[in-house]
């Protein structure tokens, strides 16, 4: 059942970067700097343990994902620079 879904969001992933490109990629980060933001400016009101806990753990989860697209964007870059050659 996992393989049907990791497979099924791979393929998605794949005919949304062919289709849309750059876009949809910019899109991806700008959503993701966006949610950083989102919980930066909530963090004052969230100063109890768990609440700033998980806050916090938002936060870095959004950091790792950005660190992610911006490795997949510099990927298909060098990629798009090695096709052209």
């Amino acid at each position: 059942m996992f393989d049907v879904v990791t497979n099924a969001a791979r393929n998605l992933e794949l005919w949304l970067s062919r289709t849309f490109g750059r876009p949809y990629h910019a899109l991806l980060g700008i959503g993701i700097v966006i949610e950083i933001v989102q919980h930066c400016r909530e963090l004052p009101d969230k100063l109890d343990g768990a609440a700033l806990l998980k806050t916090a753990l938002a936060i870095l989860l959004f950091v790792v994902l950005l660190v992610h697209q911006a490795g997949e964007l510099s990927e298909r870059a060098e990629q798009r620079r090695q096709h052209d050659e």
